[in-house]
């Protein structure tokens, strides 16, 4: 593969020459560690804050020519502020500062608070009371997210009737009847093509017979019509409305009173609010960076840690308008002028739990992002020569990491990101709440590497690269990205108009190669716009080639005539369907593929794509040991006609997906370890399942004509299965009739 050189080039050039260490500081949780102490391993600190003061002290007092290092001990360090980095804090004389888990220790650094003192109401909730002063759009329980309440319930969307009107929405009378509207606090959230709004409520009046108007609060009625904002058609999407109590109906869901100070929960079956088992979100960020274009943070890396429960209350306060890819009109427009940007406005961003503004050579590995309220990683203000490597991204209500910023026009070039590499990583199950997130994101960049990662199980794009869609052209510093190697799998899941991977704008130099592109599954698979390969408009300057693309509706979309310059051959497909309306561009046929073995490159390419060997543990994420996935969730696909989603509150989230007959669904979970499950389905009573298909790591077995579950239905085990960590995993069901069927995935050994 003749790209193999290249990037071995350039992964070899990327490789720091580590130091020897000069000094180590140790961090033990209490009673062993104290801030009172040395840091020495005997007498090791409590909080990752003295151990950073330390070694802040001693690289201002000495020449530091080595790797200093901080040890932490396992243990959950719940952060009471993020962990706050400058150039002072920075390692010295090509040495590094380390910040890294004890081998096989599971150190986690929470934003969030514990909220425990749970009592049960009479209409089967619970109640905890957390404080007036309290905020919080996210919940854990027992390790899972909980849902916001929300009408319909999750999985199931209202359509809106008609165009927007004067001030706000014209909805059906009967979806606010008997609720209390609190000014500002119920969201209306919409779909629109690609992008994801969030606008507050800020009263209801009537409007008709049989409607009343929904007045959207005021920031975000002018980001939906007077500030630059895409797609301006609302007749037709999809909604729903989130946070009032009156939605509190179904299991899983929570509704945080403000006003009260009081949070209610109503319980899955079978789930007990234990000691320790609720966690709400109380930091945006648990390490920041924070350089500057003349004192860049620089040669810091982190190792082997869990960053966990992250918050973002930003738009409770001012709504959620998008542009794409979760790049927000800004709360104050007026303060928000800046030349520099698109539209001479500077874009708001979801902070993510290691938020680097201008750090270079900052290296991220083996840690486990997971039950975030943002993104993961972010890089802006420029960065150079920083690696994201062998990480996990798990259950993220954003994205999981992104370079750059929409600077079209910098004063200072070193606003753009140069020579940035993100390898290796396993990303799942991103955009839990933000749907237009994108899984590996990089704005205006320069000779940025994207190599074998797997991404599975995402609302929207997974790879995307460029931007500005030609208004302003890039700067001419931009392009020679390569995207390679990667597994991508299960997108486009919540919303439309995107791609497997995604371009826009000059790239010169640019290459799109031997990444293996699975199963595009947009809401509409009729859907008129994207593709798995997906060239936006005035892409330019990059070769395509040896991709292999399954189960898309098209397999490359080019559809506007400034697309142009590109060349697109040497691919495998199992559809020929491709949109090409691009101008000078070279696009060649895919070869297509039918039943296995493919063509020995195609077989090599399949073979090859995603995490190489030696970060097979980035696959390993950090959740609970049973997994349950459902109708609701990303991991559903229905496969044939057949299956109706309805709500129904006394299922596992509040809806059940029914399925007519001989009807087959498929669900593939992201499992977080490797070894042998108990698989069981969940059985409502009635069910006919006829066969159960598990797919596992020895290949796969057959359980047919299951008996039927008792008359209050039940889990019925289908057997114990060998899996590896991360995806692999299936279930088909192929079914006469079924009612709110879901499986479970317990792993025993």
């Amino acid at each position: 593969m003749k790209i193999a050189a290249a990037v071995f080039l350039w992964l070899l050039a990327a490789v720091v020459v580590r130091a020897e260490v000069e000094r180590t500081w140790h961090v033990a949780p209490a009673p062993i560690g104290a801030d009172g102490h040395d840091g020495s391993a005997e007498a090791p600190f409590v909080t990752l804050e003295r151990a950073r003061l330390a070694v802040r002290a001693y690289l201002a007092e000495r020449d530091v020519r080595g790797d200093l290092v901080v040890e932490v001990r396992a243990g959950e360090y719940e952060l009471p502020a993020p962990l706050r980095f400058d150039a002072a804090d920075s390692g010295e004389n090509g040495g590094c500062v380390i910040y890294r888990a004890v081998p096989g220790a599971r150190v986690v650094l929470s934003g969030g608070r514990h909220i425990e003192g749970w009592t049960v109401e009479p209409d089967g909730t619970q109640r905890a009371t957390v404080g007036r002063a309290v905020d919080f759009r996210q919940l854990w329980v027992n390790g899972r997210r909980a849902v916001r309440a929300r009408t319909p319930n999750a999985g199931l969307h209202f359509q809106l009737a008609d165009e927007k009107q004067r001030d706000g929405f014209d909805l059906p009378r009967d979806v606010l009847a008997g609720v209390n509207v609190r000014p500002a606090e119920i969201e209306m959230s919409v779909l629109v093509a690609w992008m994801h709004k969030r606008l507050r409520i800020a009263r209801v009046t009537p409007a008709g017979d049989a409607t009343v108007r929904a007045v959207i609060a005021g920031p975000e009625w002018d980001g939906i019509t007077k500030q630059p904002q895409g797609d301006r058609v609302y007749r037709g999407r999809s909604y729903w409305l989130e946070n009032a109590r009156e939605f509190l109906d179904a299991p899983g869901e929570f509704f945080l009173d403000r006003a009260d100070g009081v949070v209610r929960y109503r319980p899955r079956a079978g789930e007990t609010l234990e000691r320790g088992a609720v966690i709400r979100p109380e930091l945006e960020s648990l390490v920041v960076l924070a350089g500057t274009l003349s004192a860049p943070v620089h040669d810091l890396r982190f190792e082997g840690l869990t960053l966990a429960h992250t918050g973002w209350t930003r738009p409770n306060r001012h709504g959620f308008v998008d542009v794409q890819a979760n790049s927000l009109v800004p709360a104050d427009p007026a303060a928000a002028v800046d030349p520099q940007y698109r539209h001479n406005q500077r874009k708001d961003r979801i902070p993510g739990a290691i938020h680097a503004t201008t750090a270079d050579r900052i290296a991220i590995r083996g840690c486990r992002f997971a039950r975030l309220g943002g993104a993961g990683v972010v890089f802006t203000g420029g960065g150079n020569d920083n690696v994201v490597e062998g990480n996990s991204f798990f259950d993220l209500s954003a994205g999981a990491v992104e370079f750059g910023e929409d600077a079209a026009r910098p004063v200072d070039r070193r606003l753009i990101p140069r020579r940035n590499r993100v390898a290796n990583n396993f990303i799942a199950r991103i955009g839990e709440e933000y749907f237009g997130s994108v899984a590996i994101l990089g704005y205006y960049t320069s000779e940025t590497l994207v190599a074998h990662n797997e991404i599975a199980g995402i609302p929207y794009t997974a790879i995307s690269a460029g931007w500005g869609w030609g208004n302003p052209p890039a700067p001419p510093e931009t392009g020679a990205v390569r995207i390679v190697g990667n597994r991508i799998t299960n997108y486009l899941r919540r919303v439309d108009d995107g791609g497997g991977i995604y371009t826009t704008d000059r790239l010169p130099r640019s290459e799109i190669a031997f990444n293996f592109i699975d199963r595009m599954l947009p809401p509409d698979r009729h859907t008129k716009a994207g593709g798995a390969l997906y060239l936006d408009q005035f892409t330019e300057g990059v070769e395509v080639h040896d991709n292999v693309v399954t189960d898309a509706i098209r397999w490359l979309f080019i559809w506007n005539p400034n697309i142009r310059g590109n060349r697109v051959v040497a691919n495998f497909a199992d559809t020929a369907a491709l949109r090409n309306d691009g101008t000078g561009n070279a696009v060649e046929p895919a070869q297509l593929l039918s039943l296995r073995p493919w063509p020995s490159n195609a077989e090599a390419i399949l073979a090859a794509a995603g995490i190489e060997p030696a970060f097979a543990s980035a696959r390993e994420f950090d959740a609970p040991d049973d997994v349950i996935v459902d109708g609701a969730s990303v991991e559903f696909q229905p496969v044939s006609e057949g299956w109706a989603a309805t709500a129904s509150p006394s299922s596992y989230s509040g809806v059940s997906f029914r399925a007519a007959s001989d009807s087959l669904a498929r669900w593939t979970p992201a499992l977080p370890k490797a070894g042998v499950y108990e698989v069981s389905a969940w059985r409502s009573p009635g069910d006919a399942a006829e066969i159960f298909l598990v797919r596992h790591r020895d290949g796969s077995t057959s359980v047919k004509n299951a008996a039927r579950a008792g008359a209050r239905g039940g889990w019925e085990k289908l057997g114990e299965f060998p899996f590896d960590a991360g995806l692999g995993a299936e279930v088909e069901a192929h079914t006469r009739r079924a009612n709110a069927l879901r499986f479970r995935f317990v792993h025993e050994r």
